[in-house]
């Protein structure tokens, strides 16, 4: 059975040394645009590069070189070889998804996010994370199709495979993969606790 794998945190509050230790560590480009964000953007971006790297090591049993990522104009952040991964930040959590079998998609939203909501924020984070499974942009939302248990979805004749993940009590978040079935670990970083969900 393939996996895969979910690690979330709060924000992180970075001293200006861990900033610049991290910030030297990815490719340029990336590193400017970081720099011009604000410190809280900025800092969930970095923790974003943290749990994708811890991600890595669980999945390949070596460390991942941030200078690898790739982040393609008006594109989604990938790695040539793998794993497929996803990022989502809100204002209560940072996390990221990835997976050596298939591409995917996380969205997570805090409870209450922009006004929506139990039911619309459900929707909301199952439509985000079609989009994000393949690699479209938010102007598509119209076009994805949800089933009516937010189970699966459909885009361009594609079907997403959706489940809600468990990560904390303030947001919503589901993930969206191109393959159906498989294990979800969650863990929450740095906490020591797995809980995995087969379906």
């Amino acid at each position: 059975m393939w996996q895969a794998i979910v690690l979330h945190a709060p924000p992180a509050r970075f001293d200006a040394g861990a900033v610049a230790s991290l910030l030297e560590r990815l490719p340029y480009a990336y590193r400017l645009e970081l720099e011009r964000r604000a410190a809280a953007e900025r800092n969930a971006s970095l923790l974003a590069v943290e749990l994708l790297c811890d991600g890595f090591l669980r999945l390949r049993g070596v460390r991942l070189d941030p200078s690898r990522l790739q982040f393609p104009l008006g594109g989604k952040p990938r790695l040539d070889g793998g794993p497929w991964f996803s990022v989502s930040h809100a204002r209560a959590r940072v996390a990221v998804a990835l997976s050596d079998r298939c591409d995917l998609g996380l969205d997570l939203e805090d409870i209450g996010a922009a006004g929506r909501d139990g039911d619309a924020l459900e929707r909301w984070t199952a439509t985000e994370a079609t989009l994000k499974a393949i690699g479209a942009g938010i102007r598509r939302a119209r076009d994805v199709q949800l089933a009516a248990d937010l189970a699966t979805a459909l885009i361009d004749g594609v079907t997403v495979h959706l489940r809600r993940v468990k990560l904390a009590p303030d947001c919503v978040a589901r993930l969206g993969t191109l393959e159906p079935g498989g294990e979800v670990v969650v863990e929450e970083w740095g906490s020591g606790r797995w809980e995995a969900d087969s379906g």
